[in-house]
């Protein structure tokens, strides 16, 4: 890919817009609390279902933000949404940042089950590979 390539620039100015508008702002005024920040607007909706409904809603919402840089990345075959979804992914750690702290440690349960069943599927994924290449080979010898 060549460097000079106009969407290749954009997705850099997009990702440094997007990483440094959080990191100036916590820096200048810190992190918000979007439960001070708000009062009493956000109560209810941090409360439903013990704030697992929350997290699990933030978690999918980031999943579904940043996996689909990550797929039309490896679809693409370029990097400018990889570079797209670093980004996304600093203004979700920012949000995070925000939440209260009961509503942060179910993000992060959240998030490390999710990893968890990434690396389940990708050793069933690998072992099912080894298995059907060892039956081939049985067969066709």
């Amino acid at each position: 890919m060549a460097l000079r390539n106009w969407r290749l620039m954009a997705s850099v100015l997009l990702a440094v817009v997007l990483c440094g508008g959080p990191l100036v702002y916590g820096l200048g005024w810190g992190v918000p609390q979007w439960a001070t920040l708000l009062p009493g607007q956000l109560e209810a909706v941090f409360a439903a279902y013990g704030g697992w409904a929350v997290s699990l809603g933030f978690v999918a919402v980031g999943a579904v933000l940043v996996g689909g840089c990550l797929a039309l990345s490896w679809l693409r075959a370029t990097v400018t949404y990889l570079l797209i979804g670093l980004g996304l992914l600093a203004i979700l750690v920012f949000v995070a940042l925000g939440m209260p702290v009961q509503i942060q440690g179910q993000i992060d349960a959240t998030v490390s089950l999710a990893i968890v069943a990434l690396c389940a599927l990708l050793v069933v994924r690998v072992f099912t590979a080894a298995v059907r290449a060892r039956l081939a080979r049985r067969y066709r010898a």
